[in-house]
C-alpha cells in the first residue's frame, strides 16, 4: 500500500493516488470540455461541470503535462470510511436485504474508487445472478462480485461455496460476500474472513488492498451498441421480485434514456416535497441541442415509474397531473411497465390524460415497457416523445 500511495505535493490529507475520471458510455450531460480535453471516444466524464468544479476547488483534481484530469483518493480517507462503514454495521439491523444493499452501496463503492457509473444491481443470468457488482459496462466481465446476506451466521461454508460458484461462472478473481457481522474476501482462490465486530485497523487494510481499484482494470471505450445496454436495462426491469428492486430498475432506465439526450439531465431523483414525491425531475437545455417537445412546453418534466403486474390505473394518473399542477410543470412521462387503463378496455386513465390536455392542463405521455423495446438510442426516443405528443395533440390512437 505504502508504494502506491504517495504525498509528493505535502497535501494535509495524507498519502493519495490518482484514478481514472471517466466512465464508459456517453452521457450527455458529461462530455464537456474540461481544462481543454473531452472524455475519451466512447467514455464520459465520472462527474457534471458543477461536481468537477467543486472537486477542483477542493484540490482533489490533478492534471497530467497534456491537460488530462484525474482525481486524487486518499488512503486516510478510504480505509476510515470503509472502518467506518464495517464496524457499525453489526449495530444495525435491517428488515430487508434490499434495505442493507442500499446502506452500504454508496459509501463502500466510493471508498474502493469506483464511480455509481460503474456499479450493477442483480447481474447474471438464470440462477447466477449477484446483488451487485463494478463493472465498466453492463456487458463488461465484472471486476468485483458481491454478495449480501442479512443475517447472522457461524458457518459461512455455503456462502463462500455459492460466490466461488459465481466467480468461476463470471471468470471473475474477486468476490466479496458482506453479512452484519462478517466479511468474505475471495481473491485469485484465496479466501479470508473477517469478523465485523472486532475488525481492526489494520483488517480494514488488508480489505481495501484487496478489493479497491486499480490500474489493471481497462478503461475500454463502451464498444457495444446503446440498444444492447437498453435490453440489459428493460430485461432487469422486468425480472426484478420486491417491490424496491421494481422501483430502482425502472427508474434507472428512464434516466439512462434521458441522458441518452444531450440536452436533458435528471437533475433531481426521488425528491421528496412537502406534499408527495417525484421520481425523476428532467431539465432541459437548448444550448445542447432543441427538442421540439420542450421548447413547446417548457424547462421541466417530471417522470413517474410504475413497475407494476398490472397497468396504471386512473387515480394515479390524476395524482401526478396533480403533482404537475401544483408545480406549473407542463409536461409528464409516465413509465408503467403495462401501460395504462383504457389502452385495450375501459378508457379511465386514458380519459384522464385527454381530459387534461383539453382543459389546456399539463400533457401526460405513456410509454410501457414493450413501446421502449423499439428505441434503440436517444435520438430514437426523442422522436418517440414526439410521436406520443402528435397523438395526443391530435387525438389518434395508437
Amino acid at each position: 500500500m505504502k508504494s502506491r500511495y504517495n504525498n509528493p505535493d505535502n497535501d494535509p490529507n495524507g498519502p493519495w493516488l490518482l484514478t481514472d475520471v471517466t466512465v464508459a458510455g456517453t452521457r450527455g450531460d458529461r462530455c464537456f470540455e474540461w481544462n481543454g480535453r473531452h472524455p475519451p471516444t466512447g467514455r464520459s466524464w465520472r462527474f457534471t461541470i458543477a461536481q468537477a468544479k467543486e472537486l477542483e476547488r477542493q484540490g482533489k483534481i490533478v492534471f497530467s503535462s497534456t491537460g488530462m484530469p484525474r482525481m486524487k483518493r486518499y488512503l486516510k480517507e478510504s480505509s476510515e470510511t470503509l472502518h467506518r462503514l464495517f464496524e457499525q454495521l453489526p449495530q444495525k439491523k435491517f428488515k430487508f436485504e434490499s434495505e442493507l444493499i442500499a446502506s452500504i452501496t454508496p459509501l463502500l463503492i466510493s471508498a474502493l474508487g469506483y464511480a455509481e457509473d460503474e456499479t450493477f444491481f442483480d447481474y447474471g443470468r438464470g440462477n447466477h445472478r449477484a446483488d451487485f457488482v463494478v463493472s465498466n459496462s453492463i456487458e463488461s466481465k465484472p471486476w468485483i462480485i458481491f454478495e449480501i446476506k442479512n443475517r447472522r451466521t457461524s458457518d459461512t461454508s455455503s456462502w463462500i461455496e455459492q460466490l466461488q460458484e459465481y466467480l468461476s461462472e463470471f471468470d471473475v478473481k474477486k468476490g466479496v460476500v458482506i453479512s452484519p457481522e462478517t466479511l468474505v474476501v475471495i481473491h485469485r482462490g484465496f479466501v479470508k474472513q473477517f469478523e465485523l465486530n472486532i475488525l481492526t485497523r489494520a483488517e480494514t487494510l488488508e480489505i481495501l488492498e484487496s478489493l479497491e481499484r486499480s490500474e489493471e482494470e481497462a478503461l475500454e471505450p463502451c464498444e457495444k451498441s446503446v440498444i444492447n445496454q437498453l435490453t440489459s436495462l428493460i430485461e432487469h426491469a422486468e425480472a426484478a421480485t420486491t417491490n424496491d428492486a421494481k422501483g430502482k430498475s425502472l427508474e434507472a432506465l428512464a434516466q439512462y434514456l434521458f441522458t441518452s439526450i444531450p440536452s436533458l439531465t435528471c437533475k433531481y431523483a426521488n425528491l421528496h416535497t412537502r406534499s408527495s414525491e417525484i421520481d425523476i425531475i428532467v431539465e432541459y437545455n437548448s444550448s445542447q441541442g432543441r427538442l421540439p417537445v420542450f421548447e413547446e412546453l417548457g424547462r421541466y418534466c417530471f417522470v413517474e415509474c410504475k413497475n407494476w403486474s398490472q397497468p396504471v390505473g386512473a387515480k394515479h394518473i390524476r395524482d401526478f397531473i396533480g403533482k404537475l399542477e401544483k408545480c406549473r410543470v407542463k409536461l409528464g412521462i409516465v413509465f408503467a411497465k403495462n401501460g395504462v387503463t383504457g389502452t385495450n378496455s375501459g378508457l379511465d386513465a386514458l380519459r384522464e390524460i385527454s381530459s387534461a390536455y383539453d382543459r389546456n392542463g399539463p400533457v401526460v405521455l405513456i410509454f410501457s415497457l414493450e413501446d421502449l423495446r423499439s428505441i434503440s438510442d436517444g435520438e430514437k426516443f426523442s422522436e418517440a416523445l414526439d410521436i406520443r405528443y402528435d397523438r395526443l395533440r391530435f387525438d389518434v390512437d395508437d
